[in-house]
């Protein structure tokens, strides 16, 4: 699956972090006007950070209001073909495609082809949802809007998974999807959704009438000068794209069937000229390309309302805080998107009041907290050299108190955390042992202590007697909390509250779901690059807990609550849960793929 926000992450790199945890050397000296200082600054630091990183290739813009004052690229965009990056060298953009797929939704909204607060069904009308919220149909698809969809709360599951990898074009994609269960209730969270912009580019389609890719050439990349940018192909099209990397070695590069979510092939100058129009109003070259009131509503929050979102606030296409990522500034807002879509990574990080923006992209499954970083250190740098005083120079939030004066928790607090948590990165569990809390994910595990703010903190050894240096993630404390009726396993990092996990509690079993347990693989015709390719179901004290695998390697870790005897859920709530997943005579069926049991003899050979 695509992971699209960092603030999941948090939790596994807490528990497998063994890094050397090197600070970055101290800022430079910088004068007002100073750039040139900032750009040699950051000359000198890229290639040694993507080396310890072991990223291949990285391009960064640097931009100032109408002005992109910096662009260049680091490393390889091919190293089997000796093809070094350059300013003009695309990568795939991944979840930062959202941003385009936002302005090119608004343009319609503003020519009265879409609207913003219609349901889908209006612009697909053979796309429906089915509900265990809703009395009826009917309310369900009227709750599913544009807006919701644009900002991540139209409670559609992360993926339809059947031919995720492949050239089909979006139009077939809503009847395929048609008739999918939703995972939360629309307006309630945000939890990231590629679905979702996927069936925003297929809307698009329709209500301009053509396909998405020459609707964005017309109307929003040719305008903005992006010459180097657009949504099809993979890096074969075109000379001047990079190879992503994966492990370390080259990646297939398959296309996207869901361009409109993660299909952008782009250069972080093109992408910084799409920011100089939001910092414009819409404006670029002399054409409106977007009226004021868009740019305002794009940038305005949509989950004001949505307790369980805690402390990530969210416009159209566009994260409006850092939502766990190191401040730039104390007192300044922040735009931004980024992530990772395996071997490619990006960010776009942007202070609206200053107008200055970073956009950092690379080729590599290890870029993606590279990328973040350093634009963070670079908006930093920018700020200084603008005469800001505000940057921080290296955590903008009060130092926390000291681990050695932490207190193991009381066993009334011992016994209230134990239990089990789902997560969007697999089952956690807190164990009350010894006297001692523990908290285990994935098979690794880490003591848990309270420190004098009240929160869990992580010791700094695993299993009792290897020293772990956490680095940057020092800083991260925990703790469960109650919200909207359910315990929420929190995570606080840098001043920002966010969810990480959801208390599951154990409920009886009937006969059918028990008979679920076992092994089962991939049955769905003409998939030539699964995702998943077997799933097994085991139960574990009193809980139906579901591995998914590919090629052998897990890929995930989940528990199913059963609703009937047909239907369960993929446990808690956030990005990948939520999901239905259905059990019929001959198998069962989640996100489009249909899986039938395994021969014990031959499962036994697989797993």
């Amino acid at each position: 699956m695509f992971t699209s926000l960092r603030p999941v992450l948090l939790f596994s790199l807490l528990i497998a972090n063994t890094g050397c945890g090197e600070r970055a050397p101290a800022p430079p000296q910088i004068r007002p006007g100073d750039y040139q200082t900032v750009i040699d600054h950051l000359r000198q630091q890229i290639p040694e950070q993507m080396r310890k990183n072991h990223v291949p290739g990285l391009s960064v813009a640097l931009v100032d209001g109408q002005e992109i004052i910096w662009a260049e690229g680091f490393g390889m965009a091919d190293r089997e073909l000796d093809m070094r990056v350059t300013a003009n060298t695309a990568f795939r953009a991944g979840p930062v495609s959202t941003l385009l797929i936002a302005g090119a939704a608004l343009q319609l909204v503003e020519q009265r082809r879409l609207a913003l607060d219609a349901p889908l069904s209006k612009a697909l009308p053979e796309f429906r949802v089915r509900s265990r919220f809703h009395a009826d149909a009917r309310s369900a698809n009227q709750a599913v809007t544009l807006r919701r969809l644009l900002s991540h709360q139209a409670g559609l599951p992360s993926e339809h998974l059947p031919r995720l990898y492949s050239s089909d074009p979006l139009k077939y994609l809503p009847k395929d999807a048609s008739g999918l269960w939703l995972s939360n209730p629309p307006g309630s969270q945000t939890a990231y959704s590629n679905l979702g912009y996927a069936l925003l580019g297929a809307a698009i389609e329709r209500s301009a009438g053509e396909p998405l890719e020459s609707r964005l050439q017309t109307h929003l990349l040719q305008p903005l000068a992006m010459e180097h940018s657009g949504f099809t192909g993979n890096s074969d099209l075109e000379p001047y794209r990079a190879r992503g990397y994966q492990q370390g070695k080259r990646s297939l590069d398959h296309e996207i069937r869901d361009l409109s979510a993660n299909g952008l092939w782009s250069t972080p100058s093109d992408l910084g000229r799409f920011v100089q129009m939001l910092f414009a109003q819409g404006r670029y070259d002399e054409q409106q390309l977007l009226s004021r009131e868009s740019i305002s509503e794009m940038f305005q929050q949509q989950n004001r309302n949505n307790p369980l979102d805690f402390d990530c606030p969210v416009g159209l296409g566009v994260f409006l805080g850092p939502c766990g990522d190191v401040r730039v500034a104390p007192h300044l807002r922040v735009w931004q998107h980024g992530g990772t879509i395996g071997d490619f990574a990006a960010q776009v990080s942007v202070l609206p009041e200053p107008q200055l923006a970073v956009i950092v992209m690379a080729n590599a499954d290890t870029a993606e907290v590279l990328v973040g970083d350093l634009a963070t250190q670079a908006l930093r740098l920018m700020l200084r050299a603008r005469g800001n005083a505000l940057a921080c120079v290296e955590d903008c939030e009060p130092n926390l108190p000291p681990l050695a004066a932490a207190q193991v928790p009381s066993s009334v607090d011992r016994e209230r955390l134990s239990g089990v948590y789902a997560t969007p990165l697999g089952v956690v569990r807190l164990k009350d042992e010894r006297q001692r809390l523990f908290a285990e994910l994935s098979g690794l595990r880490v003591e848990l202590l309270r420190d004098d703010d009240g929160w869990l903190r992580p010791q700094k050894k695993l299993l009792g007697w290897l020293d772990l240096d956490l680095g940057d993630l020092v800083p991260l404390q925990l703790d469960v909390v109650d919200v909207a009726n359910r315990q929420v396993l929190a995570a606080r990092r840098h001043g920002q509250v966010l969810p990480l996990g959801e208390r599951v509690t154990p409920k009886p079993l009937t006969d059918d779901w028990l008979r679920s347990v076992g092994r089962y693989r991939l049955a769905s015709h003409n998939e030539t690059n699964p995702v998943l390719d077997s799933l097994s179901i085991r139960l574990e004290e009193g809980l139906l807990i579901a591995r998914s695998r590919l090629g052998g390697n897990n890929q995930g870790e989940f528990i199913l609550l059963p609703l009937d005897a047909e239907h369960a859920v993929l446990a808690g709530n956030g990005q990948g849960l939520g999901a239905t997943l259905s059990r019929r005579d001959d198998g069962l069926r989640v996100l489009g793929y249909r899986f039938v049991r395994q021969p014990d003899e031959l499962a036994t050979l697989q797993f």
